[in-house]
């Protein structure tokens, strides 16, 4: 198998939140570690994320779960700049312990594009180097094709993060820097996205992300093994209403990433896990309890 170029791509989000409790802005997800950056590709991802929210409440204590099916696409229009283009299917589940009263939600999620430059890239020469480097830099719009219908009611928990999408245009920047040496490599991702005020007057707040991430690469006749070890940090201020602060909403998260991309031929699959090592969110009444995210990916 050719050398394989390791990079990890943005977040374009879906953190949440339950009842009147709002997390992070819906919408997130880290690409992982992406497959060789010479070929183009397509596929399809899995992620699950659960939350518990009010869990110091017997009667507000809540659980909510939300997945998505995304398929993915990179292209490159331009020499030494890759295009990403993901949409979404999500099932979004919300459950109220105490009654056992559970609220659902799917459909079409919101639609997200990505370019990257390759400013630096020693994968493009043929002269053999000690270290190998790469820096990404671009960014990326996020469109509102996922239903955003927030609304305060007395019948029903009031959650803007419990919907498909955000209801605005959103944007991100985003800088990716990988080193290697031989078989082991480090990468680093920056990314700040900023979020629109979409038709309800209601604006998630920006969010500033940092991914540290080691890897090594195993192989083993015609597959090749890539285990991977990180943490990720982000952290995002007050949602606003109208103009007026959310105060059950914004924080920090800081979770340890392990994961494992498995190339074979021109097919790779792979799986991330996040648990959390520290985290404030929405005055401390939401707590990511797990994440979890897989693809499987045919190059071309």
């Amino acid at each position: 198998m050719k050398k394989l170029v390791f990079l990890f791509s943005i977040l374009f989000s879906l953190n949440t939140s339950a009842c009147d409790v709002c997390g992070c802005g819906n919408g997130s997800s880290f690409f992982g570690i992406l497959p060789q950056s010479h070929f183009k590709f397509g596929g399809l991802r899995y992620q699950t994320k659960t939350f518990d929210s009010h869990f110091t409440s017997n009667l507000l204590k809540t659980e909510e779960n939300f997945q998505s099916i995304e398929p993915w696409l990179r292209l490159y229009p331009i020499k030494k700049t890759q295009l990403i283009l993901m949409g979404s299917v999500q099932s979004n589940t919300q459950t109220i312990m105490a009654s056992g009263e559970r609220k659902t939600l799917s459909g079409i999620g919101d639609v997200s594009a990505l370019a990257h430059y390759n400013v630096v890239n020693t994968f493009f020469d043929s002269t053999a180097h000690k270290l190998d480097h790469i820096w990404l830099l671009g960014g990326g719009i996020k469109l509102p094709t996922g239903k955003f219908d927030y609304t305060m009611s007395q019948d029903e928990v009031a959650n803007p993060n419990f919907q498909l999408g955000t209801g605005s245009v959103d944007y991100i920047i985003n800088s990716i820097y990988t080193v290697r040496k031989n078989n082991i490599g480090l990468n680093l991702d920056l990314s700040y996205k900023i979020n629109g005020t979409n038709k309800n007057n209601y604006k998630f707040a920006n969010k500033s992300r940092a991914i540290v991430n080691g890897f090594m690469q195993l192989t083993a006749g015609d597959f090749t093994f890539l285990p991977n070890l990180g943490v990720l940090g982000e952290y995002n201020s007050h949602d606003k209403q109208n103009g007026i602060d959310n105060q059950f909403s914004g924080g920090y998260l800081t979770t340890a990433m392990l994961g494992s991309e498995v190339y074979y031929k021109k097919i790779t699959a792979g799986f991330s896990l996040q648990k959390p090592i520290a985290q404030d969110l929405s005055g401390s009444q939401l707590k990511l309890r797990n994440s979890f995210m897989c693809h499987l990916t045919l190059l071309f």
